[in-house]
């Protein structure tokens, strides 16, 4: 089968997979649609965010310009800016694959039996990566960095050819560049692509390095013209030189330890870690009970804008963390290692086979910068924080450069052997996963349900809770897809549900009488422990990845019963 037949079945399965999760969301899919609701508003402005990067939601604002979705049908349209991405990924892979086979000679010889196994194989694992490692209708903009990973390589093979014109090379810095707006840690992974590249072609014979040189220079000025007008937007907010917040709260959160995390910063901290610049406002202390309803828009404004609430945080170098931090993240690389222990078992027989085949007529070839790019995106996350879908489309492609490397130096029959023992063995959560997507549709199209925030947001609305309405939380409220689609916000938090659950009946009715004061119509709470609070309480539902949800409907402070 050919490269477009194996894009329409990876096509085919994502649209199984979207359709029946076309209603899914993540904690950051909430954040990403209100920026795209702004933006559909006309607020262009609200991409400048400091922590989210711009792209993914400006496709958000697109889409919901032109379709304007109602609240129910606000997240199948995200999940259609998915598919998009994933039709664009498909496309960006199937470059990359054929620029990069042009530069395998043996795969050029081959016969169409050997090109068909090899196509499989990338295009499979192609599909194994996305499907499980990213998440085809996950809410964020992986997907998106995936694409432009694969067009980055399909440059990279492209320029790595002679007779490559500064055109090529202009057009691989602008797409480096292009990937700040994507992601943030795009931009220093650019450079390191740039590098490695150009000290790869540099190992060439025949290349002039004054040519080598105008190149190199070539791509790396298209790299900085593209990043300028973001990096331009985001110093102007911060006052200096900037590339936004994304790295230094991570590397606070998951590095530094700093407390508290993700849920805004009142100060009461060490002095090395600086001093809040705009703090959410403390209602009350013992629990801590915080109000941040301003100036920051959008449903649940502490994670909206954490740049905003952070500002004036620094980070903090502690040898003895950064160890930990790196250990943790080489246990996660271990984990993964495991979950692709097929694969790697495959390159290893491989490897066996080829130094007893002794096949001296066919040279070891690996491109340098294509083996070590991948390297340096999984170091540079293990220095901060690592998540899978962060790595996938770079361990992908040094999964490709190794077999390339080695599949042909093995006859074709070992060469099938392995390569079809690996598929069979990987593939098959693939193939569970399409074969659940396939029941969950089917028992859903015959006994069709809410979703369950949906049925959370419904339950609401049968309180007497209305659009505009202010809300409360009893910890955290990173799952509150709920109050969005019901056009409420969540403004106000106590830090600590547990110290909220640990007071007496009298303190209790103190602190929501605090908030009722405010506005706020009523709390929610994930997952409320059995406690004396149970007067008033009511379980909504269960809301996937965060636990049950349960309400309490305040009144007015002076006639609040408890």
């Amino acid at each position: 089968m050919t490269p477009l037949g194996w894009c329409m079945i990876c096509v085919l399965f994502a649209a199984i997979v979207g359709w029946t999760d076309r209603h899914l969301i993540y904690p950051d899919g909430l954040s990403y649609l209100d920026m795209g609701s702004e933006v559909s508003g006309g607020n262009l402005a609200a991409l400048g965010n400091t922590y989210w990067s711009p792209a993914y939601p400006a496709l958000i604002g697109a889409a919901d310009f032109v379709l304007r979705p109602s609240p129910a049908n606000e997240v199948p349209v995200l999940q259609v800016v998915n598919f998009i991405l994933y039709l664009l990924t498909i496309g960006a892979f199937a470059l990359f694959f054929s620029a990069w086979s042009k530069t395998i000679p043996e795969f050029e010889q081959t016969s169409n039996t050997g090109k068909g196994l090899f196509t499989l194989f990338a295009f499979a694992s192609f599909l194994r990566f996305t499907s499980l490692s990213i998440g085809i209708t996950a809410s964020d903009p992986d997907m998106f960095v995936a694409a432009v990973v694969f067009f980055a390589a399909a440059l990279g093979c492209r320029v790595s050819r002679p007779g490559a014109s500064w055109r090529q090379f202009a057009l691989l810095g602008a797409l480096l560049g292009a990937g700040i707006y994507v992601k943030a840690a795009m931009f220093p992974l650019a450079f390191a692509f740039i590098a490695l590249l150009f000290i790869s072609l540099g190992w060439k014979s025949g290349v002039r390095w004054s040519r080598l040189l105008s190149h190199f220079a070539i791509t790396t000025a298209a790299c900085v013209l593209v990043a300028a007008p973001l990096i331009a937007c985001l110093s102007v907010q911060k006052g200096k030189l900037s590339m936004g917040d994304v790295g230094k709260l991570n590397y606070m959160w998951g590095v530094d330890n700093f407390v508290p995390n993700h849920v805004g910063w009142i100060g009461g901290t060490a002095p090395e870690y600086g001093t809040p610049v705009h703090p959410p406002r403390v209602l009350m202390e013992n629990p801590t009970v915080l109000e941040f309803a301003s100036p920051v828009p959008g449903t649940y404004p502490l994670w909206h804008s954490p740049g905003y609430w952070y500002a004036g945080a620094k980070t903090v170098f502690n040898l003895r963390n950064q160890i930990a931090t790196i250990e943790n993240c080489l246990r996660l690389y271990w984990k993964i290692a495991l979950r692709s222990k097929a694969p790697i078992a495959g390159a290893i027989l491989l490897v066996v086979f080829s130094i007893v085949a002794r096949r001296r007529d066919i040279p070891w070839r690996v491109s340098l910068w294509l083996v070590m790019w991948p390297l340096a995106a999984c170091a540079m996350y293990a220095l901060v924080r690592l998540h899978e879908r962060y790595v996938a489309p770079f361990l992908l492609l040094l999964c490709l450069e190794i077999y390339g490397a080695l599949v042909f130096r093995v006859g074709k029959r070992v060469a099938i052997g392995v390569c079809s023992l690996v598929l069979l063995v990987s593939m098959w959560p693939v193939a569970l996963d399409g074969a659940r997507s396939l029941e969950t549709s089917v028992r859903n199209f015959r006994h069709p349900v809410d979703e369950d925030y949906v049925a959370v947001a419904h339950k609401l609305e049968n309180l007497g809770l209305q659009p505009g309405d202010k809300l409360g939380a009893v910890g955290d409220a990173f799952h509150s897809y709920y109050a969005r689609y019901d056009q409420m916000r969540v403004v106000s938090q106590i830090i600590n549900g547990d110290d909220f659950w640990k007071l007496s009946a009298a303190d209790a009715k103190r602190v929501e009488d605090r908030f009722a004061s405010i506005g706020v119509k009523a709390l929610i709470a994930v997952d409320r422990p059995a406690t004396n609070q149970e007067a008033g309480w009511i379980v909504l539902g269960t809301v996937k990845d965060a636990g049950a949800v349960s309400v309490f409907v305040l009144k007015p402070a002076e006639d609040h019963p408890h």
